[in-house]
């Protein structure tokens, strides 16, 4: 087995490891600790994931040859072991051609993933706090009986549209 080259660093409660759309030098195990995965959608930081004792991360931007995708947070004081990116790099030009391409496919769904997922996560914390709700189609019929007929079950038929796409967001 051979022997990697990594230091170890401490943070503290609350430091950043990684910070997102920054240049990767380094990947990380997370020796002790927690840590939080966030990313920035739209102004509004996601926790996306966790971290904990023994997780690898950091990797995905050296085999991606990208900047950070998310920020990766201290959630209490952690001990992590820094892996440089040239000793990483070095270690995966190893591997086998059909492998290091399996993995960079991977790495790449990944970060399609990731971002799709961040979003929905946006989406939905917005739908809850515009407090979407259920309207009572009987209760707008009353205010709505002098107007037109059409217009009258347009009104109605999106008012039941709106309460069914309510019931389905809520059952995700």
């Amino acid at each position: 087995m051979e022997r990697i080259c990594s230091r170890i660093k401490k943070i503290k409660d609350g430091g950043a490891i990684i910070e997102e759309d920054t240049w990767p030098y380094y990947a990380y195990v997370l020796k002790n600790g927690s840590a939080k995965v966030l990313k920035n959608v739209d102004g509004m930081q996601v926790l996306i994931g966790t971290l904990t004792k023994g997780d690898i991360f950091g990797e995905m931007a050296f085999l991606g040859k990208e900047k950070r995708v998310a920020s990766v947070i201290a959630n209490g004081d952690v001990i992590v072991e820094m892996i440089a990116r040239d000793t990483f790099l070095e270690l995966f030009d190893k591997l086998p051609p059909n492998v290091r391409t399996r993995l960079h496919t991977m790495v790449s769904n990944l970060a399609n993933i990731t971002e799709i997922y961040s979003r929905l996560v946006v989406l939905f914390q917005n739908i809850q706090n515009t407090g979407t709700k259920m309207i009572d189609v009987k209760t707008s019929e009353i205010g709505i009986g002098k107007i037109p007929e059409i217009i009258r079950r347009v009104v109605i038929e999106t008012e039941r549209r709106h309460s069914a796409a309510v019931e389905r967001l809520h059952k995700l």
